[in-house]
């Protein structure tokens, strides 16, 4: 057998394996990409075109650099550069050389940044400091973008009940909220809003929304943008809302917070004699910055990590005004039950005194009101509306942490992953019936490799995974309660 032959149809299988792969990739994942670009010309005092000019393009948390070449008329464009800030400088023989101030890039901006050189009569250097235009002039979208600062600052209380971010689109220009919670932006119904994370989809398959526990601590995000209008073919819908997490950086960073809330300045609840109760309390951290392994791996300029954790225990109950039988009712008395009196299906007669004996009251009936139905807490023992009144406990814990390392393979190839880890234990009041645990299940994976091949070639290849699954735990069986019943 020719051994070359065999190499090169193995070489040849391996590629066919990549190809069938990458083409089995879902285009969702291919289109959802959260990086940015900068755009921009290099232009003399005559405003003419400078071909030819070295450009360098700092991430200046990270220290990395790219650098690139302007075009026959002085053009340039950098893509797929992670969201963050940035300082460009140009140069070339002749010229003075120019630095930009600090640029600020969000998530799927274009950003034009235009450089102005002038003829060097001595070695010199202009470094300008006007920023960049905040009006969006590349494309027709219209957007908003909220920091990190702006999500934990802003005067929203949602870090004491829950720990979703999503609540700070209600600071968002556009954004529209309902009394159950849905949104609505730029006009459009719940159903037209696109949700990702890192560019992994976290809609609510199930229901309009978004999967609101499946986000990150607050901690990891580096920004929240909305988008709605013209928006791109790739967000498939009228309005996109991404979340942006953070990388680590050169320096080491970390922080801890406690957020509490209690009743002491709640009004006691109509119709009962205490306030219901209430303890939140959220509480974590957050650790970053360059992977250090003492004598073995120094990662400064090159890899680095981001981790947190975030809890959050409620403790409270919820009010309930429910309607029973009284004790007289229960014993077959109907005196006072409105209407006509009651009548002995057996006879078709009207029951004496409108009292029904107890030698005919079904047992079922009887085991279900001395099994299930409390007897009334509240009025006069006559009127049954609103008779039974009772604050129900309905705890819940949330628990989560996120891990993302992002490291600079070459000045033309990153890779980043991020793992999020999340489950939200909550009760919800059943009425008469006994209270119910709901257990939510919360995982997100992305991980995603970014290659600059070429001045006009690139390549990005994202993978995403979201995992959500809920249990609702019913204290009562179904034979369980068949027995108790009765019921044969």
């Amino acid at each position: 057998m020719n051994l070359q032959r065999v190499k090169t149809a193995r070489a040849l299988g391996w590629w066919l394996l990549a190809v069938c792969l990458l083409s089995a990739v879902p285009a969702g994942l291919w289109a959802q990409s959260t990086f940015g670009s900068i755009v921009g010309t290099v232009q003399d005092a005559s405003e003419s075109g400078v071909p030819s000019v070295a450009l360098s393009i700092k991430n200046l948390e990270e220290n990395a650099e790219r650098t690139f070449v302007s075009d026959a008329n002085g053009g340039f464009q950098a893509l797929n550069l992670r969201p963050g800030t940035y300082q460009i400088t140009a140069s070339k023989s002749g010229f003075t050389s120019a630095k930009t101030a600090t640029l600020t890039l969000d998530a799927r901006q274009q950003l034009r940044v235009d450089l102005k050189l002038e003829v060097a009569a001595v070695s010199t250097s202009v470094e300008v400091t006007d920023a960049a235009a905040i009006v969006n002039t590349e494309n027709g979208t219209i957007g908003d973008t909220k920091k990190f600062n702006q999500v934990v600052q802003l005067p929203m209380n949602y870090r004491g009940g829950s720990d979703t971010p999503l609540a700070a689109l209600v600071a968002v220009p556009g954004v529209q909220q309902d009394s159950s919670g849905n949104m609505s932006i730029g006009g459009g119904t719940p159903s037209q809003i696109q949700f990702s994370v890192d560019g992994t989809s976290t809609v609510n398959v199930r229901q309009n929304g978004a999967l609101t526990n499946m986000n990150p601590s607050s901690e990891l995000i580096s920004e929240l943008k909305v988008t709605q209008f013209n928006n791109n073919a790739e967000f498939s819908q009228l309005a996109d809302v991404t979340i942006i997490t953070k990388s680590g950086g050169n320096n080491f960073h970390g922080s801890g917070f406690e957020y509490m809330q209690n009743s002491v300045l709640d009004a006691t609840t109509y119709g009962f004699d205490s306030k219901a109760h209430k303890t939140f309390n959220t509480f974590g951290g957050s650790l970053s910055g360059p992977v250090e392994i003492p004598h073995l791996y120094h990662g400064k300029d090159k890899t680095f990590f981001f981790a947190d954790y975030e809890g959050n225990r409620r403790r409270f109950t919820t009010p309930q005004v429910l309607s029973v039988p009284t004790a007289a009712m229960r014993a077959g008395d109907l005196t006072n039950v409105p209407g006509a009196a009651t009548v002995n299906p057996a006879t078709g007669q009207a029951f004496a005194g409108n009292q029904i004996p107890t030698s005919q009251i079904n047992p079922v009936s009887r085991s279900l009101l001395n099994n299930y139905i409390p007897l009334p807490n509240s009025g006069n023992g006559i009127d049954t509306n609103g008779n039974y009144r009772v604050q129900a406990a309905t705890p819940a814990n949330i628990d989560g942490y996120d891990i993302r390392v992002d490291h600079n393979l070459t000045d033309k190839q990153q890779l980043y992953g991020r793992w999020s880890w999340k489950n939200v234990d909550t009760s919800q009041a059943n009425g008469l019936l006994p209270t119910e645990g709901h257990v939510e299940t919360n995982r997100n994976l992305i991980v995603s490799h970014n290659y600059s091949i070429g001045p006009n070639l690139l390549n990005e290849v994202r993978f995403g995974l979201t995992y959500y699954a809920l249990q609702v735990n019913f204290p009562i069986s179904g034979a369980s309660a068949v027995a108790t019943l009765g019921l044969q």
